[in-house]
């Protein structure tokens, strides 16, 4: 009996030094994580159904919580008036997304549509909608 009380307090010595030892790291290798960027642009076709134009528009790098750059094409003012010069894409948190000016004066106000879309829906004229291109 004293034998197999040695062979048991034994194995659960060999069986607490392996535990304490994984414990303290010895003999795991380090591991190291790491994560891809987002994508810090996103293209966009935009055309005017009724003008039957279309341009290239980019959503770029944040600016804040809210804001991104926003570059259209020198032809997305045959799209719609003043699109050209647009600089700044601002996610208003209710649906809506504001393009603005250098100045921030609102050229046009988009919605998600169907889809990769969003459509304008000011001004009311607007016949104006962007698909993702990417």
């Amino acid at each position: 009996m004293k034998t197999l009380t040695i062979l048991v307090l034994a194995g659960a010595a060999a069986l607490g030094g392996l535990t304490l030892a994984s414990l303290r790291g010895e003999g795991v290798d380090p591991v190291v994580s790491g994560s891809i960027p987002a994508a810090s642009s996103h293209s966009y076709t935009v055309s005017n159904i009724v003008a039957k134009t279309a341009c290239l528009a980019e959503r770029g790098q944040a600016i804040s919580s809210r804001s991104a750059r926003f570059v259209a094409d020198k032809d997305c003012d045959s799209v719609w008036p003043g699109l050209a010069s647009a600089r700044t894409w601002t996610n208003n948190g209710d649906g809506t997304i504001v393009v603005t000016d250098a100045q921030g004066e609102a050229i046009l106000t988009v919605v998600d549509g169907d889809g990769l879309a969003y459509e304008a829906v000011e001004p009311a004229d607007a016949m104006v909608t962007m698909v993702s291109a990417d």
